[in-house]
């Protein structure tokens, strides 16, 4: 029973930390009429490619300490918010 116990708790703490983290930008920055132009997206989906935005909100995920952006964005409540994970 215990091992079971333990078993649980483990795949319940990797679970939580692949969820990552959803950060609102403020409207200054990105709005969600921005998300509507697929080459911007595409270009902040894409790793492999230097991109000014990309390098950006890079930054705000490190600097708010939740790690590195995944390149998901998407529209909540009308802001952008950017995922985030550690």
């Amino acid at each position: 029973m215990k091992s079971m116990l333990a078993l649980l708790a483990a795949c319940g703490g990797l679970t939580a930390c692949d969820q990552g983290r959803w950060i609102e930008l403020p409207a200054m920055l990105m709005t969600c009429n921005d998300l509507d132009d697929k080459q911007m997206t595409a270009e902040l989906s894409n790793p492999d490619k230097f991109s000014l935005g990309r390098g950006m909100l890079q930054g705000v995920c490190a600097q708010s300490g939740a790690g590195q952006f995944t390149g998901e964005t998407r529209c909540r409540k009308e802001a952008v918010e950017i995922r985030c994970k550690s």
